[in-house]
């Protein structure tokens, strides 16, 4: 199978504003700027928290315990979750799947 396609948003100020860092709102703006695709998979970097499917079968999370867990998590969202596109946010260190 096909690695991910990439696609980096980058958000610059130089202004006192921020663009916001919440999972929630990084998803929605990745699903509306990519529609009509959906969210399969994220990886936030500051907390390695993300959608799990081990977790959801209640299993050991084999993703954060890695030496490379977002290479790792790319693989699982590609080959399991179906993903196709990838969508990162390097100012959150915020990476939205989609499929």
């Amino acid at each position: 199978m096909a690695d991910l396609a990439r696609i980096v948003v980058q958000v610059t100020t130089d202004s006192g504003f921020r663009a916001t860092e919440i999972v929630a709102d990084l998803r929605n703006t990745a699903e509306t700027l990519f529609f009509p695709m959906h969210c399969v998979g994220f990886w936030d970097g500051p907390t390695s928290g993300h959608i799990c499917p081990d977790e959801q079968r209640g299993q050991k999370c084999s993703h954060v315990d890695v030496e490379q867990p977002l290479d790792n998590y790319r693989r699982l969202v590609r080959d399991r979750l179906k993903g196709t596109l990838e969508v990162a946010f390097p100012h959150a260190d915020v990476h939205i799947f989609l499929g």
